[in-house]
């Protein structure tokens, strides 16, 4: 269920950046080449921007694929890693958490004034709740760290022993090899 979800978001985060790329490009080209730029396309790329960064948080998240900076992994032990492991789930579900509710807060005033983009008049508050409701749903996912295997250790282990049993089986059938054409030679 979650991988058919994520494949719909990955491909509509996917369209919106290539919506986003789309409209800098006409931008560009409006304004160096024909002295035109396109109207409200600043508007629109932060619109995309804010939609292709918040559909694909809680994606990340669940990965577990946000930027890792390993500088006490090589001398920490394995009460150190579960410590780690706790506060990060806890910090990061306090963060997004904290995100959200101010999100939300954020966009019931944005509601209530009507706010909208200068230009183009694009309404503020849906994306403003759809930012809310994002950030919401990653920090439940950051909750879920803590009784859930740490997956990218999970795979760099599992990367790590494959590895291994490929190494293993070469130099088996290496010296199997040179077995044989020794026996052959003779």
């Amino acid at each position: 269920m979650f991988n058919r979800i994520e494949k719909v978001v990955g491909v509509m985060a996917a369209v919106f950046l290539f919506a986003l790329m789309m409209v800098t490009f006409i931008d560009v080209i409006g304004r160096n080449v024909f002295d035109r730029p396109l109207v409200g396309a600043s508007e629109v790329t932060e619109i995309l921007l804010v939609c292709v960064v918040f559909l694909t948080l809680p994606s990340v998240a669940f990965r577990q694929a946000h930027i890792v900076v390993d500088l006490a992994d090589a001398v920490s032990g394995p009460i150190l890693r579960s410590v780690q492991k706790v506060l990060s789930a806890l910090l990061g579900a306090a963060f997004f958490g904290g995100m959200s509710w101010r999100l939300w807060i954020l966009g019931e005033k944005v509601a209530g004034y009507a706010d909208t983009t200068p230009s183009l008049g694009i309404p503020l508050a849906p994306f403003i709740f759809g930012m809310s409701i994002l950030s919401g749903i990653t920090g439940l996912i950051c909750l879920t760290f803590l009784w859930r295997q740490d997956a990218t250790t999970e795979s760099h282990e599992l990367a790590a022993a494959k590895r291994l049993a490929g190494e293993e089986e070469a130099r088996h059938r290496s010296t199997s090899g040179a077995r044989a054409s020794a026996t052959i030679g003779d």
